[in-house]
């Protein structure tokens, strides 16, 4: 099909415009992901320094656990000689314990009965609630109760009515009939709320500020605008913890499939490392971003630590989105305008003048029109100059040509004795070499020795052929010419870190020269060598009915093309150096002989076939 040249440079500019709106495109979304990433980084900042803040709070907290653990002991004994043939009362016995104690916190006491439920209580919303309804609570009640455990010591708990850490101690009662339960408790809630005002009225972009404390199997968002009181059951307690988690997840891993036989703690922490501690939402639609961070206190289990969630505001961020757009547009816009005029100078001037010009060339005539652009006159002076020259030139390039060939073809002849004496001293030193480091060099000369001599064959097949006549004059012991070629490439392999591995029937013979049958092998051989991602290289030559197979099997990336991998010149792996002529001369001789030739893919493994009919 033929085009005008109007046509093609309509065509031509219309390419120019496609690559520089790639251009500009491309630069477009580069300079947004920049701004992106500039924005989200900054705001990381500020949810780094807000983690601080409040896992100071959290080690606070951990602390005063830690060094009261010794005295909420003491405090423990003395709850249980408060305790009178079942005249003890809750409050009475708090007040007793937290007179003239300021140490960080204060005392709760809890009576619970035989059937799990609180039925006294210092902190009276506590009073009637039921903790049987938890197996693994009713568990650790009943250790106690039937004396299993003398003392049970929880983990901090935050309390879902206060919003307040607190760590129980439990024993049984001296008349076995109650479980009197001690209360270390401390004001978590009121610090992070003085600090949750402090950073919203600081921080300028903080939209929202959330956090949730997670304890092993309950996770509770601690709201520091709702007012605490009333006590939530076990069961309603569980059932937000899985909206908790369901709602990060969500934010986080969309895909995620929750384990809810796992733990709280186990499920956010297996959410967490899958994004490697670090959760970021940018959530355009709703002109938000969010990001997510972990608070472990250097004092806490795993059961005990944070979930930060900031949201800021990304108005900013949008209207840099749109100023970006709005330049990318104006450039294009001028990029338009400028490639329409230059077409339509184009199209009036040159054009013309172009068309005059092939129409002389293909007629072989000189140019003679006037024209008004320089380069149309300099091109014309210098195409009436070298038209008659270059027909000359041609008739001596040819002879040229003619001569480098044979001086080709010399030089190839030249190599083999240098080669054949480099080989034959290596095997000479070898033997008498007992240095181990110079023995390994040896070999690996001998391994760049046994590449170049392929080549070298490959070169002298290639420039014998038309000249030397290649016959099959006998039949050829194929067995015993793969296992001298095997032995040939072992040192190729070897300095490679490659093995041979041969599975080869004896006494299979086909009518081949001998010197093609080595150019069939020593070219895949080599490939298998060069190309294998994997030690083992397999090499099989079996005989089926009339047919022998020879395959040659190397571990790899599929073949891109498997239609052309056989062509002069191609190579499937460009940066790796090569003539790209090996296969083909295999195919040539595979043709010659109506060899069958294949390529598969198979158990990760590139699988070159040869079937020879017997």
């Amino acid at each position: 099909m033929k085009f005008k040249l109007d046509q093609i440079f309509f065509f031509l500019f219309f390419l120019i415009f496609i690559a520089i709106f790639i251009g500009l495109y491309n630069q477009y979304t580069f300079s947004k992901k920049i701004v992106t990433q500039n924005f989200i980084n900054k705001n990381y900042l500020f949810t780094l320094k807000i983690e601080e803040r409040f896992k100071s709070i959290l080690n606070k907290v951990q602390f005063y656990f830690k060094i009261m653990e010794e005295e909420n002991l003491k405090k423990l004994d003395i709850l249980e000689l408060l305790y009178k043939d079942g005249n003890f009362s809750a409050s009475k016995a708090a007040k007793i314990l937290n007179k003239n104690f300021n140490k960080y916190g204060y005392y709760e006491v809890f009576v619970i009965d035989r059937n799990y439920k609180v039925v006294d209580a210092s902190y009276k919303p506590e009073i009637g609630f039921n903790l049987g309804t938890f197996k693994v609570y009713k568990y650790i009640l009943d250790e106690v109760f039937t004396k299993k455990k003398k003392i049970d010591i929880s983990y901090p708990h935050i309390d879902s009515s206060s919003m307040k850490v607190k760590k129980y101690y439990l024993i049984l009662s001296p008349d076995g009939k109650y479980l009197l339960q001690l209360a270390y408790v401390i004001d978590i809630f009121s610090m992070m709320k003085k600090l949750y005002k402090n950073l919203i009225k600081d921080i300028p972009n903080l939209k929202d500020l959330k956090i949730y404390f997670v304890e092993k199997y309950i996770i509770h968002e601690i709201d520091f605008n709702k007012k605490y009181g009333v006590k939530i059951p076990l069961k309603i307690d569980m059932k937000n913890s899985k909206k908790i988690i369901k709602m990060i997840s969500k934010n986080i891993l969309p895909n995620y499939k929750i384990n809810y036989n796992e733990n709280v703690s186990t499920i956010i922490e297996d959410i967490f490392k899958k994004v490697n501690f670090k959760a970021i939402k940018l959530d355009e639609k709703n002109r938000q971003l969010i990001i997510y961070k972990i608070i472990d206190s250097i004092f806490s289990n795993s059961s005990d630590k944070l979930i930060l969630k900031t949201v800021y505001h990304i108005d900013e961020l949008l209207s840099t989105y749109k100023s970006l757009l709005n330049r990318f547009l104006y450039i294009l816009l001028i990029i338009i305008v400028a490639i329409f005029i230059m077409y339509k100078f184009i199209i009036l001037r040159i054009t013309r003048e172009i068309n005059l010009i092939i129409e002389n060339i293909n007629k072989n005539d000189s140019i003679d029109f006037k024209t008004y652009i320089k380069e149309i006159e300099e091109f014309k002076k210098i195409f009436n100059i070298y038209r008659e020259k270059l027909n000359n030139e041609i008739e001596k390039n040819k002879k040229l040509l003619n001569e480098n060939k044979r001086f080709i073809v010399d030089t190839i002849h030249q190599i083999k004795t240098p080669l054949s004496v480099i080989t034959l001293n290596i095997d000479f030193i070898k033997h008498q070499v007992k240095d181990k480091i110079l023995f390994e060099t040896l070999e690996e000369i001998e391994a760049a020795v046994t590449m170049l001599t392929n080549s070298y064959e490959d070169l002298s097949y290639l420039s014998g052929n038309g000249v030397v006549k290649y016959e099959a004059n006998e039949n050829i012991n194929m067995s015993n010419v793969l296992k001298e070629r095997i032995n040939f490439f072992n040192s190729l392999a070897k300095a490679n870190n490659k093995t041979i591995i041969a599975n080869i029937d004896e006494e299979i013979y086909f009518k081949i020269n001998n010197i093609e049958l080595e150019r069939i092998i020593d070219n895949n051989l080599s490939n298998a060598i060069k190309y294998s991602t994997k030690k083992e290289i397999y090499v099989n030559l079996l005989q089926k009915n009339n047919k022998a197979i020879l395959s040659f099997e190397s571990f790899g990336k599929p073949i891109r093309d498997k239609t052309q991998i056989f062509d002069k010149n191609y190579r499937e792996h460009s940066h790796k150096r090569g003539l790209g002529i090996g296969l083909n001369i295999v195919k040539e001789i595979c043709k010659k002989y109506k060899i069958e030739y294949d390529v598969k893919y198979k158990d990760e493994k590139n699988i070159f076939e040869y079937v020879f009919r017997l």
